[in-house]
């Protein structure tokens, strides 16, 4: 009998443009059977969606995905973000292969461009930010990134799990990363790590920069490594669903097109930050850790300890290279 493998994500209203794309891909690859967590009395749009498909949810107070554990009726399970797709070849792997967990790393892509997410070509950065796939029945919790398990199976790590990355849209566009903010459409997940916020300490010789939410500089980050990374094809079909972005836009309470030029303007503060050097230096690094035997990397600590050096960097320099090379004259490509 062939083995199953079912999805649970956590949705809210700022995902229901892309919603149906996560749900279509997932679909197309074999995975049927969802189990998406919403807050009680959250996420209207995302709730048309799951009933155009045909899709239960539960709700739960700060959409802890442990309430569903209990559900899953599947062989394995993984847990994702809505920006987040499954490589086509893992449930081929599944049906031929005996293990208890499998360990997936990141293909991360990101662009400032709203029509950036559907473009056939896009650049990808490969990272070692666990994201996994569990046998069910050895399940002794659900988590974000690896989940709890018991037993005597295999538990394959990012080694075995590299041919299979977890494509991670982190930023789909502007619009994206307006409804990422919170404020503007209701966030119905209790705390947001992405808005955490990050000051860095002294004054630099340039424009100092005031304090950000911790999203800006990952988001930064990324772009300022995909600039040294070439085209490549995106083998997945993605769709926005204009509708519902039309139906967000008219919630909001505050100037679309003010609120993405200040969105841009601060993550272009911080991406000028980072020194090429840098960049290059840990793309390199990356490269061979992943060749080696890669283990799980948090992506927010490396981007903030590479953020903080650049910053502290930067100030020793004398003014008069500051003011040639200093952050304000680096400009992010549309």
């Amino acid at each position: 009998m062939a083995k199953s493998c079912a999805i649970v994500v956590r949705v809210f209203d700022g995902e229901a443009p892309y919603l149906q794309s996560f749900i279509d891909h997932h679909r197309s690859i074999g995975i049927e059977q969802f189990y998406p967590v919403i807050a009680p009395g959250g996420a209207p749009l995302c709730r048309e969606i799951l009933s155009r498909n045909k899709l239960n949810f539960t709700e739960v107070e700060g959409q802890k995905i442990g309430a569903v554990r209990g559900l899953i009726k599947e062989d394995y399970v993984a847990v994702i973000d809505a920006d987040e797709y499954l490589h086509p070849d893992l449930l081929p792997f599944i049906q031929e292969e005996k293990f208890q967990s499998l360990a997936m790393p990141w293909r991360m892509t990101a662009t400032l461009s709203d029509s950036g997410f559907e473009s056939g070509l896009k650049r990808f950065f490969v990272f070692p930010q666990i994201k996994s796939v569990m046998r069910t029945r050895t399940l002794t919790g659900l988590g974000l990134h690896r989940s709890g398990t018991r037993g005597r199976g295999r538990c394959l790590d990012l080694k075995e799990g590299l041919p299979f990355p977890v494509h991670h849209y982190y930023l789909r566009g502007l619009d994206d990363l307006v409804l990422k903010e919170g404020g503007v459409v209701k966030r119905t997940l209790a705390n947001s790590t992405g808005r955490r916020s990050v000051a860095l300490g002294g004054v630099a010789a340039a424009q100092p920069l005031a304090a950000f939410p911790s999203r800006h500089a990952r988001v930064a980050f990324l772009l300022r490594v995909l600039d040294h990374l070439p085209d490549q094809k995106d083998p997945y079909v993605l769709s926005t669903d204009q509708v519902m972005l039309d139906r967000l836009r008219d919630q909001m309470s505050v100037d679309l097109g003010l609120a993405k030029a200040e969105l841009k303007r601060s993550i272009n503060n911080i991406y000028g930050v980072f020194r090429k050097h840098s960049i290059c230096n840990q793309i390199k690094d990356i490269e061979r850790i992943l060749a080696a035997s890669p283990s799980k990397i948090s992506y927010q600590k490396r981007v903030l300890r590479q953020l903080k050096s650049d910053y502290k960097a930067r100030q020793t320099w004398p003014s008069r290279l500051l003011n040639r090379v200093g952050i304000d004259n680096h400009v992010l490509p549309d």
